[in-house]
């Protein structure tokens, strides 16, 4: 499994140069749409409530003090993201990506998993904004209407939900391409 730096390394190969507070906010609804959309963590490390939304200490102290941020200031490697990810990644990011971090603030700030976790005050001590919360939550965004989904942001998926098949259909289906 990829870690939390090399999917940041990732999303800044991508889309260039962004804030700390855009990355942090990127990584945390990463994580989030990847527990609803496939129940699979993206990468293991823990996410926790900040005064200024979810962050990823790991990859914080990589950007610690620097306002903009490029591939090259995280110590993770692109490369090492598993193509069964890339493009929930990439669905992530068109949809929030051109959001400023205090935008992402704002919407991360107004949803359940953050507003349940936050307890007043940042630090590493701050309390972890837990997989089982965000797969809830996210997951509950993805059974809404169009309306309710396009205001919080769920991003567009082209790629196929998790589908498990037998070995035998997977050799029918393949001889039909």
């Amino acid at each position: 499994m990829q870690d939390a730096k090399d999917v940041a390394a990732y999303i800044l190969t991508e889309r260039g140069r962004l804030t700390g507070w855009q990355l942090q906010k990127l990584l945390y609804y990463c994580q989030a749409w990847s527990l609803a959309f496939n129940g699979e963590r993206l990468f293991p490390q823990e996410i926790l409530a900040w005064d200024h939304g979810p962050v990823v200490p790991e990859v914080f102290q990589d950007h610690a003090g620097a306002y903009s941020i490029v591939s090259t200031d995280i110590i993770g490697d692109a490369s090492n993201v598993d193509v069964r990810y890339s493009a929930l990644i990439d669905a992530v990011v068109d949809s929030y990506g051109d959001l400023s971090g205090e935008e992402l603030e704002e919407i991360s700030h107004s949803e359940d998993p953050w507003q349940n976790a936050y307890v007043g005050f940042s630090s590493l001590r701050s309390p972890e904004i837990t997989c089982d919360s965000m797969r809830k939550y996210y997951s509950w965004l993805l059974t809404r209407s169009a309306a309710e989904r396009r205001a919080h942001h769920v991003p567009r998926f082209t790629c196929p939900n998790k589908v498990s098949v037998s070995d035998e259909t997977f050799d029918w289906l393949a001889s039909i391409s």
